[in-house]
């Protein structure tokens, strides 16, 4: 796409105008920006692809993420850059329409047809890589991501924890020492002192549990009590989170301190509890239904419309949302402020992520806690208490995210496999809190600091800033699919009032209006939709 873009006119945080200026000075072919959950890596992409195009060092953008629902969102914050990228891109396309300035798609379309992929980049193309570390989910995707990119103009990787511990490298970032070795790093400590991310309490639960493990043996232990064995230690943990008088109590905690927030400076603050598959997600909605009165949105991965169930729910005022792995990555939900941490997933990665989705601040809020409710088993402890180590380390630690290990999944979303062990009783007994909000100035998280004034490309500072449009703004592939919904209607129409076959008229409208409508432009869109108007009035005039 050859058309010019407006001036950059999108407010920077300072991170984001380091970053940029860091990758402006060099420029280089491959880099890797560290930063933490709810900094704002998809602005900072915004900032790099839009200078990039403006400038023509690139005529093309390439957005990978690792889940479906995050095309639409970073579509949307392109968007908002003037940038005008396809979010429902199909590898059946075959190409890209000529209206749009690139694509975002999924790691999993990239390991598919990764020669597509190449062919798009005879274009001189940036490819943007989000939460680069998925690139090594699957062994094939490494492989598949270098021929597809290997002649990209540039490739930016971007991730919040970008270490893996199975011994797979990462497409495209530097080693040291078999560690990756980030071009800029801005961790949540950094961000909690800007007042980006909102300061994080982590209510620890206690509490007794019994069980049969799967050898048949009957266990009790409480929280307090040392378990040397790992598979007791996931016993106990499975048997409070599956018992519903421990996590109903926990959720009922957890439910009186949103009241709280929403009956103070913060009316629409919502709650998220995450679980453990999705039959456990189903019997946690149901158990906040009873506990709480309100009936939460309910997101399960492969359910249709799950990515318009989060998008609904990021708008709304409803106070809960249930869900499994869907929203413990990459997704925005800026009013969440309270967790229920359900999973018995106890892996660094998994646990900062899902951190992650609390710590956005939102500006003129006031001093924004969030709270994090734990089962108080040792291993999530730990990791509770490996972020306040880190933030209380700030000044000394040169890596936030150090042997980051990779997010273990549960065997699968749908059930558990280990049918011989069975929760038998369970109950909280006591809290603690670990926190550290106390350590900063509270007047730091108020709000955002004003962008300072700068001048424009192609120098390496940046343009005079503005404040957010408050208007909507449509993705390119929204505008489009409300066109051909409308389009669609209109044939209908032309189809019954004539007796035309639809096919007739899509055939005469491809053939004079820019060929197949997957790869239509917006103009020749309405062109079509013109022309259908036209024949309704004026009779059909095609073969």
């Amino acid at each position: 796409m050859d058309e010019r873009l407006a001036s950059w006119r999108l407010p920077l945080r300072q991170w984001q105008r380091d970053a940029f200026d860091a990758w402006w000075a060099d420029r280089p072919k491959d880099a890797l920006v560290v930063a933490t959950p709810g900094a704002g890596k998809t602005r900072f992409a915004a900032r790099l692809a839009h200078a990039v195009l403006s400038t023509r060092m690139a005529r093309r953008v390439l957005a990978v993420v690792p889940r479906e629902h995050l095309k639409a969102q970073t579509a949307m914050a392109m968007a908002q850059a003037g940038i005008r990228i396809d979010h429902r891109f199909e590898n059946a396309h075959g190409g890209l329409a000529p209206d749009v300035h690139g694509a975002a798609v999924t790691y999993q379309q990239i390991a598919a047809a990764p020669d597509l992929y190449r062919k798009l980049l005879a274009v001189p193309t940036l490819v943007i890589l989000d939460e680069i570390h998925h690139a090594g989910d699957a062994a094939s995707w490494g492989a598949a991501l270098k021929e597809a990119f290997a002649r990209a103009v540039h490739r930016v990787s971007l991730s919040g924890t970008p270490f893996r511990s199975d011994g797979s490298a990462i497409p495209f970032v530097r080693y040291e020492r078999s560690e990756c070795i980030a071009d800029f790093s801005y961790g949540y400590a950094d961000a909690l002192r800007d007042g980006v991310c909102r300061p994080l309490f982590f209510p620890l639960q206690g509490g007794y549990a019994e069980w049969v493990s799967k050898d048949g043996e009957l266990h009790a232990a409480s929280f307090e009590q040392s378990l040397r064995s790992k598979s007791r230690m996931s016993e106990r943990l499975r048997t409070v989170l599956v018992h519903e008088a421990w996590i109903g109590d926990v959720i009922a905690k957890a439910h009186e301190r949103l009241l709280e927030l929403r009956r103070g400076e913060h009316r629409d603050a919502a709650g998220l509890v995450i679980a453990m598959n999705q039959e456990h997600a189903r019997k946690l909605a149901a158990l906040v239904r009873e506990r709480t009165g309100h009936e939460p949105a309910l997101v399960l991965s492969d359910e249709d419309g799950a990515s318009r169930k989060i998008a609904a729910f990021a708008r709304g005022t409803e106070p809960w949302i249930v869900a499994v792995h869907m929203v413990s990555e990459g997704v925005d939900i800026p009013r969440l402020r309270v967790g229920v941490y359900a999973s018995n997933v106890v892996t660094e990665m998994y646990f900062r992520q899902f951190c992650g989705r609390f710590v956005r601040a939102q500006r003129g809020g006031g001093l924004q806690h969030a709270f994090v409710y734990l089962p108080d088993d040792p291993r999530l402890r730990e990791l509770a208490a490996r972020i306040t180590s880190d933030v209380r380390g700030v000044l000394h630690v040169k890596r936030e995210f150090d042997e980051l290990a990779l997010a273990q999944r549960v065997r699968t979303e749908r059930g558990e496999v280990d049918n011989l062990f069975a929760a038998i009783a369970a109950n909280v007994d006591g809290e603690r809190v670990l926190d550290f909000g106390p350590l900063f100035n509270p007047h730091a998280f108020a709000s955002e600091p004003e962008p300072e004034r700068q001048a424009p490309l192609p120098q390496t500072t940046h343009p005079q800033d503005f404040d957010e449009p408050e208007d909507p703004i449509l993705s390119v592939a929204e505008e489009k699919e409300l066109l051909r919904r409308s389009l669609t209607g209109l044939v209908a129409q032309l189809s019954q009032r004539h007796n035309i076959e639809h096919r007739r008229i899509h055939a005469t409208l491809n053939k004079r209006y820019g060929g197949p409508i997957a790869r239509a432009t917006i103009e020749s869109l309405r062109k079509r939709r013109a022309a259908v108007l036209s024949w309704l009035e004026r009779g059909y005039d095609g073969p």
